[in-house]
């Protein structure tokens, strides 16, 4: 059975995306397993991470603004 990891990386680096081809900084890895074996691999930047994420249903969730509601409004 073909399965698909996702890794993401701890420290990012330098090289070329293995999908865009360009230079960029590179996040994460796809892995490509069939059973327990290793068949391939994939280098991505950012944005192809997040593109191939979104396309196998894997993506990773982005947190753009938090808020707060346990402080009591004043005056009201």
């Amino acid at each position: 059975m073909l399965q698909v990891k996702f890794s993401y990386f701890a420290r990012p680096r330098r090289g070329r995306c293995h999908c865009c081809d360009r230079q960029q900084t590179l996040e994460a890895k796809i892995l490509l397993l069939e059973d327990t074996a290793l068949i391939g691999d994939f280098i991505l930047c950012g944005e192809c991470a997040a593109a191939w994420g979104e396309l196998l249903g894997q993506a990773r969730e982005k947190v753009i603004q938090q808020w707060s509601f346990d402080k009591e409004k004043e005056g009201a």
